[in-house]
C-alpha cells in the first residue's frame, strides 16, 4: 500500500512538471504568434532563432553572447527550420525538467526530506511554469542536480564533469567546486581540479583554438554590459549614478570576499546547503539578474524547504518584474520602470531574508542511509 502511493505521488510529480513545462511553451507561442500580448509572454528562444539560423558557425565564424553548450544548442536546432527549432527546445527542457525531477527526487529520498517540497518548491513554483521556456538555464540547472546528486553519492569525478558542464553553460555552478574542494585533502583537488579544467577545455577548445576573439566575446561582452534595468545595480545606480567601472569592481570585490567566506564559515557543513547560499550570494551582488535566474533556486528550495511567505514574496516579486520591465522595453511606458525598480528591491529583500535564515540555521544531520 505505501509502495503504491510512493508510485502514485511520484507519477503525480512527473506529469505535474510535464504540465507545466508544456503549459509555459504554449504561452510563449501565443505570444510569439500575437494571439496574447508579447509583454506577457516575452522568451528568449523564439526572437533568437534568426541569429541563431544566420548563416555562419557559432564562434567560428559569428560572436555569440551565450556561452558554447547554449550557442551549439541554437545552432543545430535552427538547422531544421523555425517550427522545428522552437518544438526541439520544447522538448528539450521537457526531457530536461523530467530528468532533473527524477534526480531530484532520489536526493530527497536520500535525504529524508518531504516529497511535498518538490511540488510546491519545483514542480508548480510560478517560476517553473513561466521560465521553463524562456531562455537556456533549464540546461545549467539539470547539469548543477546532476552534480550534486553524484556528490551526494561520492562520484565526486562524474559529478564535477556535470559541474564543469554546468559552467560551460551558465557559469554559476562553478560556485559549487569550492565547498567541495574544502571538503577533500589536497590530492582531490588535483584530479577534481583538473577534471573541471579538462571537461570545460573539450567542449570550448576547438573554438578557442579556431577564434578566441570570438570564443572569448561573451565575457568581455558581460564585463562590458551596463546592469540590466531589472537588477538591484540598476535600481541604485539611478539614485547615486554609479559608473559601470564602479559597479564592476564593487561587485566582483564583495562578491568574491563574501563567498570566500561564506565557503570557509560552512567548509563543515553540508555541501549543498553551502551551494545554495553561494547562488543566492551570487544572486544579490550580481549586475545581471534577469527573472528567470530564479530556476537556479528551485532545485534547492525543493530540497531544503523555505519559508512560504518570504517564498511566494521573492516569486510574485520577481514576475511583476519581469511584466514592468517588458512594458517598459517594448511599450516605451516610462512609469513601468519606476515599477519594476520598486519590485526589484521587494525581491532583493525577500532574497536577502532567505539568505539570512538559511546563512542563521544550524546545518541538518543528514538521515543514516
Amino acid at each position: 500500500m505505501e509502495n503504491e502511493f510512493v508510485m502514485n505521488q511520484r507519477t503525480l510529480l512527473f506529469s505535474t512538471v510535464f504540465f507545466a513545462v508544456t503549459l509555459c511553451f504554449l504561452i510563449k507561442l501565443l505570444a510569439f504568434n500575437g494571439v496574447i500580448p508579447w509583454t506577457v509572454g516575452y522568451n528568449d528562444v523564439m526572437p533568437w532563432w534568426t541569429k541563431a539560423s544566420a548563416v555562419g558557425m557559432p564562434y567560428v565564424d559569428k560572436p555569440v553572447e551565450y556561452p558554447v553548450i547554449i550557442g551549439m544548442t541554437m545552432h543545430l536546432f535552427s538547422r531544421l527550420g523555425q517550427g522545428a527549432y522552437f518544438l526541439l527546445h520544447y522538448l528539450l527542457y521537457l526531457g530536461l525538467a523530467l530528468v532533473s525531477t527524477h534526480y531530484l527526487w532520489k536526493l530527497s529520498e536520500k535525504r529524508g526530506t518531504p516529497k511535498q517540497r518538490l511540488f510546491v518548491f519545483w514542480a508548480l513554483a510560478p517560476s517553473m511554469l513561466w521560465f521553463s521556456y524562456f531562455n537556456w538555464d533549464l540546461i545549467a540547472v539539470t547539469f548543477s542536480i546532476l552534480a550534486l546528486y553524484f556528490y551526494e553519492e561520492n562520484r565526486a569525478v562524474l559529478a564535477t564533469v556535470f559541474l564543469s558542464l554546468g559552467f560551460a553553460t551558465k557559469m554559476y555552478p562553478a560556485l559549487f567546486l569550492l565547498p567541495v574542494l574544502l571538503k577533500k585533502p589536497f590530492k582531490e583537488w588535483i584530479k577534481l581540479g583538473l577534471v573541471f579544467g579538462g571537461t570545460f577545455l573539450i567542449v570550448n577548445l576547438p573554438y578557442m583554438l579556431a577564434n578566441f576573439p570570438y570564443w572569448s566575446y561573451i565575457y568581455f561582452f558581460h564585463g562590458m554590459r551596463e546592469p540590466n534595468p531589472d537588477s538591484i545595480w540598476a535600481v541604485l545606480s539611478s539614485w547615486f549614478g554609479l559608473s559601470t567601472t564602479f559597479i564592476n569592481i564593487a561587485t566582483g570585490v564583495l562578491f568574491v570576499c563574501l563567498y570566500l567566506f561564506l565557503c570557509w564559515k560552512r567548509r563543515k557543513e553540508d555541501i549543498i546547503e553551502t551551494s545554495f547560499l553561494s547562488t543566492l550570494l551570487f544572486l544579490l551582488l550580481n549586475k545581471v539578474f534577469s527573472p528567470q535566474f530564479v530556476l537556479w533556486l528551485l532545485p534547492f528550495f525543493a530540497l531544503l524547504g523555505a519559508n512560504k511567505k518570504e517564498w511566494y514574496a521573492m516569486e510574485i516579486s520577481n514576475l511583476f518584474v519581469l511584466f514592468a520591465t517588458l512594458i517598459f522595453l517594448f511599450e516605451k511606458q516610462d512609469g513601468a520602470l519606476a515599477w519594476s525598480g520598486f519590485f526589484v528591491v521587494a525581491r532583493h529583500l525577500a532574497l536577502i531574508a532567505l539568505f539570512l535564515a538559511y546563512f542563521k540555521k544550524p546545518s541538518q544531520p543528514l538521515p543514516s542511509t
